[in-house]
């Protein structure tokens, strides 16, 4: 049966149906509810002899791994990715005798056309949950809506620039709040120019060379670019704020990672897209910073944002200071 957007969330918390296909164009949002039903489950997923993971699989092998049984006790859960048409009959046989298994199917955008879809939302025992990204023209609004209720207020021209540079998927649009949330702090509002430098990805510039090399542990190349960057008129303070951003991105990611996502998936998942030429080198910070490490770095940098606002603060010194720090922290990381 399809299950109406109201009773998703409840749903994933506690399925009462044996089946579950998650479909549509909005890949992250599937996979992201697929892992919310299989932890419904208490310790499953923990557990190799209750929880499988099959990826596009054969009738015979889905069929055999949904009937099997737990050989320690407990309810199994049978995740399968990239679920296909060649699924339905077995489907129809498993329907017949339903196990005790929670069997999760996720599949990409199926059309009207498609006889597993049809079968899953005319089926009583099957729970069919449609993923698709939130429309253009609301987006603006649904973002404000969000920032809100975190008590975070927003222009409405960066709710716009958000809109366009993150798009309406629920996995890249769900990172980018998490960010300006954190960025936000305690100002509580964002501005065009806050959201920008949270989220957009570095140029060429001579401060986003300071920030990368500072990142990836290069003392001697964050001490001149940063000398460069000093003489390309850029502050400290606006440096600080991109690093803080940076930061923020990354320690999102590594959240990502920490939750099982791989680094290749999660840079997919970015929004605004990391520029190519970057991406080798944000996996490779992702391989020195973890989430622990990033918190610490954006204490640190937030506490150099407040002392370089002070009136008797050498703030260029300051700001390299922390800059080095941080290359020192990523060196001594990449060691180990």
């Amino acid at each position: 049966m399809k299950l109406d957007t109201q009773r998703i969330d409840g749903f994933l918390q506690a399925p009462s149906l044996p089946v579950v296909l998650i479909f549509g164009p909005d890949a992250g949002l599937v996979a992201e509810r697929g892992l919310n039903l299989a932890r419904s489950v208490p310790g499953a997923i923990q557990d190799p002899f209750q929880f499988s993971e099959l990826h596009h699989p054969d009738p015979g092998g889905f069929l055999n791994e949904a009937t099997a049984s737990s050989l320690t006790g407990g309810r199994r859960v049978l995740r399968v990715r990239e679920a296909h048409e060649g699924l339905l009959k077995p489907l129809e046989s498993l329907l017949k005798s339903p196990p005790d298994c929670l069997v999760i199917l996720e599949a990409g955008e199926l059309t009207a056309k498609s006889k597993l879809r049809a079968f899953c939302e005319k089926s009583a025992a099957i729970a069919a949950i449609a993923c698709y990204a939130i429309d253009a023209a609301r987006l603006p609004q649904v973002i404000t809506a969000r920032l809100r209720g975190a008590q975070i207020g927003i222009d409405a021209d960066a709710s716009a620039w958000v809109a366009n540079n993150v798009g309406g998927e629920e996995g890249p649009l769900r990172q980018a709040i998490e960010i300006l949330r954190l960025y936000a702090g305690e100002a509580r509002q964002l501005s065009l120019a806050d959201v920008s430098a949270a989220l957009a990805d570095g140029g060429d510039s001579s401060m986003h060379d300071a920030i990368d090399a500072a990142l990836l542990g290069d003392s001697a190349g964050t001490d001149r670019a940063l000398s460069l960057a000093y003489g390309e008129g850029v502050a400290p303070i606006g440096l600080l704020r991109v690093l803080l951003g940076e930061l923020m991105r990354l320690r999102v990611s590594a959240a990502a990672i920490a939750d099982g996502a791989s680094a290749s998936q999660v840079i997919a998942a970015i929004r605004p897209p990391v520029f190519y030429k970057r991406q080798n080198m944000v996996i490779r910070m992702l391989g020195i910073w973890n989430v622990p490490a990033l918190t610490g770095a954006i204490r640190a940098v937030l506490a150099a944002e407040s002392a370089c606002k002070q009136t008797l603060t050498p703030d260029q010194a300051f700001c390299r200071q922390t800059m080095l720090a941080l290359a020192a922290r990523a060196r001594h990381s990449g060691r180990n």
